[in-house]
């Protein structure tokens, strides 16, 4: 008997900011809706393991997206974008999610990400806590210079494997190795993004001092 996933697959038409997206997402189980942001320059594959978890699909709808431009979501639908320089912004970025989950109709949603995922969940809770039962950022942080970086994308240089390798390169080495390797070859399939998501990390977001004014008796705050 075939071994087939409970996973399912679908898009659906976000609009936010003027612009017009089909977004792909992956979802199982049932219950209080967990919505997933991978990290920069990744995809929702990252949240497979999670996604088939069946202790936490037996309470969770687990919702893990591809943000515009990354896996099987494409750029914006109703503009000219290869004549622009791709660069993500906070405003974009949080209206991009609320839209979605307005669009999938969710109600008190918990939101979850890492990395750059973990810095706009503190981004959400701090300007939406109103949208959101709890936002789990995970290694996010109030601000992150230093990683927009012109060689992420450089003629010189192979762009899948530089951004695959400085991300290996974060990586705590007692990781197990199957999983190191699997985040290596995630990663060399979304560079053309990467760079552009480290504008938001690295460049427009910037919570310093603003922390202590999330409300958490609205939207709670889990730090991992």
């Amino acid at each position: 008997m075939a071994a087939i996933s409970a996973v399912t697959g679908r898009y659906v038409t976000v609009q936010v900011d003027g612009l017009e997206y089909k977004v792909f997402y992956l979802e199982n189980g049932t219950g209080q809706p967990l919505i997933c942001q991978h990290t920069a320059g990744c995809h929702n594959h990252q949240w497979r393991d999670l996604l088939e978890d069946e202790e936490i699909t037996a309470n969770y709808r687990v919702i893990a997206y591809d943000l515009p431009w990354h896996g099987k979501s494409d750029p914006p639908e109703n503009t000219a974008w290869w004549t622009e320089e791709y660069k993500l912004t906070a405003d974009h970025f949080a209206n991009f999610i609320i839209a979605l989950c307005d669009a999938l109709e969710l109600e008190d949603p918990i939101f979850m990400g890492s990395s750059f995922g973990g810095n706009i969940a503190l981004q959400l809770a701090h300007r939406r806590p109103d949208r959101f039962d709890a936002v789990i950022p995970v290694e996010g942080a109030d601000y992150s210079p230093g990683f927009y970086l012109d060689w992420w994308q450089h003629p010189h240089a192979n762009a899948a494997q530089v951004c695959a390798s400085g991300t290996w390169d974060l990586m705590a080495p007692q990781s197990p190795e199957a999983d190191r390797w699997k985040t290596w070859f995630y990663y060399t399939q979304g560079s053309e993004a990467f760079k552009g998501d480290l504008h938001f990390y690295s460049v427009d977001h910037d919570l310093r001092g603003k922390l202590d004014e999330i409300d958490t008796d609205q939207c709670a705050v889990v730090l991992m």
